[in-house]
């Protein structure tokens, strides 16, 4: 403490402290000593701040004293106070004990509004702004391709041109892909299937992880013929099928395919480290495909090498890549991105920094709401602080006082809006879409507890002084000669008043019209055209294990279809190679076959699926010209399929599409097919999206490794999932059964992140409300119990109740007015920001608008109508004997 206190002193100018240092410091060590002799050791630290904080103060005054002159210890001020003042604390606290619902009514108000601030911003700094999980990480890299002549600005990239890149890069240390897959482990009780990926040895060295235990893939495992299997497994499968055993590593694990060898454990972690469940070896193969651009690329920057000239660099690659194989690589480009963008979609940050924009509006309100309760506060105090003016006090007296307690009333309200903050991160975590990342780790940690203390200063220092500074102190006498009336500040704190009540109005606008607008868009959505029917439909997949072979998959796809539709409770039963409202479908080219060669030109993208002949029926898509397939018919023999009526449209605009000839796969494989049907459009990759380009190609009862069944049901979809798991075991145990879901539940979940938005900012647009509405009541009720006298006299003097009642609403209602004309200039220039979130309205649709200003208006006149109707209770004769 007295290396503190000499840091302290060097506030000083230098000649003071050089003639009386040494007495101030032993002045200090005495006063610290007396003040904290015989008790607990935070009254010593406390003594301690106060003469740390004094001295820093008055050497910070006597250097502006001596500024202009020569310093001397006769110039500086000899009646100072010390900063710190315990009556002021003494004072703040016999103030929330006097006025208890006065203080419990700020405390609230702050704690919602600072909870809310805390909690999304834990959301945003936990998802968006902390640092990802691995050492280094803004060196690493996120690697796409690109074909302009088709339209693709970023695509995944192709397996062989995975492997040149690898090879021929300079400027990166490590370069790994990762490809999505399946896999069945059956060595327990029951099968499983598993989100598995297939990823090359460079993948985990480039995100710079260790494992857990055992090792990662060897560049050994990549090479074709490898014998040993290995298998790495993820931290969370680990931990829950195997129960965290490290025996496991260097053990065999049975899969549908074989047995592999588990050769290590990766740490807990997102993103990558979660995104399967177990990582494979992607196998280098002698004939990869240029093709199918299937493969997700990343990369670690060398120490010293920049974005630009990784990007030079692989665009060198790929000018020679396109030069090697112009075949299948003309036009490609080479894309790369930061690793920050992993995390969180464009769509998804604009919508967390809405949010917290929105959150912090209420904040604003809440803050505004307290400054006017100060305020009539300070009114109702004006006498009191009069006196003790005219007996001494200064200004700084009396703001130091309010300080004091708008401090203490924001402190209380922080501890209690923290523990608020606690709990709706758990509601969030709770009530999470799950396609939120990192959602579930966000925790109130140290960077938020700083965030929310400096709230709590900030809150209370602005609080404070509007009201501190608002208090008549110039001339005293009007105050001490007529009380509580005639004031000359009356009418200032009046406007001021009423600019808050405005302000608050303004700023609750703009969160309803956005809240508005989603819910709006909401609607849209969840009415709009899906193309397919999804009452009464389940959704299941059952996976057959690739080591069976292709004769045998193809018996129990025939099987399994057979079984379960003669189920009674199936009313039809299709297979499929995937579901709708699935946004990882899988795509390719297409162009007219009777049309004029389109190379070089950009190729439009349709989504494909392979289905069974009863998938159309089952999902009650109408077929609109031609006819279904039938069971004889498969992939390739002959090319034969469905197009939706998007694609006949595009291809063939009025004109007949049956009998035609389609090129699939256009500058891949160049398959050309017949038309044989046109179904209705489906939204396949999502509700919100346009209608899906779409090509069907026929399954016929060819091997399937994965079926993706679709049932519509005579019963609940959820009553008929018991039959559907006996039906499949009784064909063959070793099927897994998994992601049953109904089409409603699918079709619910592809709205979660729309309808969880939707509801935060609900919610937080009806608190504003709220609020705004108490900061209306309480100045129109504090008003009318000021005019009391006036109301009497013009009540006595022959004025009508009604008339009276009119005036004090209107007197309410004019404040409401300017808040709503300036909330509504504000709405139509900043929702311009919510325009990617819209489904359906435009960001200035006027129903929105309409219905919200009309229930803004209704409800302050109700606000205005209360308090109003204390004027039918007033008597003249009490009223005039009283003034």
């Amino acid at each position: 403490m007295r290396a503190l206190y000499r840091l302290a002193l060097r506030a000083w100018p230098p000649e003071i402290r050089r003639a009386n240092g040494a007495e101030m410091e032993d002045s200090f060590r005495w006063c610290v000593d007396a003040r904290s002799a015989g008790r607990v050791w935070p009254v010593r630290v406390i003594a301690c701040l106060r003469g740390l904080a004094d001295a820093l103060w008055f050497g910070i005054s006597a250097r502006l004293a001596n500024r202009a002159a020569s310093p001397d210890i006769d110039r500086l001020p000899r009646s100072r106070r010390s900063f710190m003042r315990k009556l002021d604390f003494v004072s703040a606290v016999r103030f929330m004990r006097k006025q208890p619902l006065f203080a419990a009514a700020i405390v609230l108000m702050l704690a919602l509004g600072i909870g809310a601030t805390t909690a999304l911003f834990s959301v945003v700094y936990g998802v968006l702004l902390k640092p990802l999980p691995f050492p280094s990480s803004e060196r690493i890299v996120q690697v796409w391709g690109s074909r302009p002549d088709r339209g693709w600005d970023q695509v995944s990239l192709t397996e062989a041109n995975f492997w040149d890149l690898q090879d021929m890069n300079r400027t990166f240390d490590a370069f790994g892909a990762l490809h999505g897959a399946n896999a069945i482990i059956t060595d327990g009780s029951e099968p499983e299937q598993v989100n598995a990926a297939m990823v090359s040895s460079g993948f985990f060295r480039a995100l710079g992880v260790q494992p857990v235990a055992g090792r990662l893939f060897i560049a050994e495992d990549d090479a074709a013929g490898n014998a040993t299997q290995p298998v790495l497994l993820s931290h969370g499968l680990w931990v829950r099928r195997y129960g965290g055993d490290r025996g496991i590593v260097g053990g065999t694990i049975m899969f549908g395919s074989g047995p592999r060898t588990v050769v290590g454990v990766l740490p807990a972690g997102t993103p990558w480290l979660d995104r399967a469940e177990l990582f494979l070896p992607m196998v280098r193969r002698a004939n990869a495909d240029r093709g199918s651009f299937e493969y997700t690329a990343i990369g670690r920057l060398k120490p010293g090498a920049s974005f630009e000239a990784a990007r030079a660099d692989l665009q060198s690659v790929s000018k020679n890549l396109e030069r090697l194989y112009p075949a299948t690589n003309a036009g490609l480009g080479v894309v790369i991105g930061p690793s920050r963008d992993w995390i969180a979609t464009d769509d998804l940050r604009r919508t967390l920094w809405i949010l917290l924009g929105s959150v912090g509006l209420l904040l604003v309100i809440a803050c505004v709401n307290v400054t006017n309760l100060l305020l009539s506060r300070a009114a109702a105090r004006s006498r009191e602080s009069a006196v003790r003016t005219a007996l001494g006090a200064s200004r700084a007296d009396l703001v130091r006082e309010w300080l004091m307690e708008s401090l203490l009333l924001s402190v209380v309200a922080t501890a209690l809006g923290l523990g608020l903050a606690e709990g709706l991160l758990r509601v969030m975590q709770a009530v999470s879409p799950g396609d939120l990342p990192r959602l579930g780790e966000v925790a109130i940690n140290g960077w938020v507890f700083a965030v929310a203390c400096a709230l709590a200063v900030c809150v209370g220092v602005g609080t404070g002084l509007v009201p501190a500074f608002q208090t008549p102190m110039d001339d005293v006498v009007p105050v001490l000669r007529n009380g509580q009336r005639g004031m000359a500040g009356d009418l200032r704190q009046t406007r001021i008043r009423n600019l808050f009540v405005g302000a608050e109005v303004a700023l609750s606008l703009l969160l309803l019209v956005g809240a508005g607008l989603l819910v709006r868009s909401l609607s849209h959505v969840m009415t709009v055209d899906r193309g397919f029917a999804s009452d009464r439909r389940l959704f299941a997949t059952v996976s057959i294990p690739a080591s069976y072979g292709a004769p045998r998959r193809s018996q129990l796809v025939g099987e399994i279809l057979s079984r379960v539709g003669a189920l009674p409770e199936v009313a039809s039963v299709a297979g499929s190679s995937g579901r709708p409202l699935s946004r990882g479908s899988t795509g390719l080219g297409f162009v007219a076959g009777d049309q004029p060669n389109t190379d070089g030109a950009a190729v439009p993208w349709a989504t494909w699926r392979i289905v069974t002949k009863n998938y159309f029926q089952t999902l009650g898509v109408p077929l609109i010209a031609g006819r279904g397939f039938t069971d004889d018919e498969e992939v390739g023999k002959p090319w034969r399929t469905i197009v939706s009526k998007r694609v006949a449209d595009l291809l063939w605009p009025g004109q007949n599409p049956i009998g035609r000839t389609i090129v699939l796969w256009k500058g891949q494989g160049d398959n050309r097919a017949e038309v044989i049907g046109v179904v209705s459009n489906m939204r396949e990759r999502g509700l919100e999206n346009d209608p899906t380009l779409a090509v069907y190609l026929p399954a016929g009862r060819g091997p399937a490794n994965s079926l993706q069944l679709v049932m519509h049901t005579r019963v609940r979809p959820e009553d008929t999932v018991p039959a559907l798991r006996t039906a499949i075991a009784g064909i063959d145990r070793r099927l897994p059964v998994s992601n049953v879901r109904s089409f409603d539940d699918l079709v619910t979940a592809s709205v979660a992140t729309r309808r969880f938005t939707m509801l935060l900012l609900a919610g937080f647009a009806g608190l504003a409300l709220v609020l705004a509405l108490a900061g209306v009541y309480g100045v129109l009720a504090y008003s009318v119990a000021r005019r009391t006298n006036e109301i009497g006299i013009r009540l006595a003097l022959g004025a009508a109740h009604g008339s009276v009642l009119r005036l004090v609403v209107a007197q309410g209602l004019r404040p409401v007015f300017i808040g709503l004309v300036t909330g509504l200039a504000a709405s139509l220039w900043l929702s311009r920001l919510m325009t990617s979130l819209l489904f359906g309205v435009t960001a200035g649709d006027p129903l929105t608008y309409g219905v919200v200003c009309a229930a803004v208006t209704l409800t302050a006149l109700l606000a205005c109508y209360l308090p109003a109707r204390m004027v039918l209770r007033v008597d003249p004769v009490v009223a005039l004997r009283n003034d």
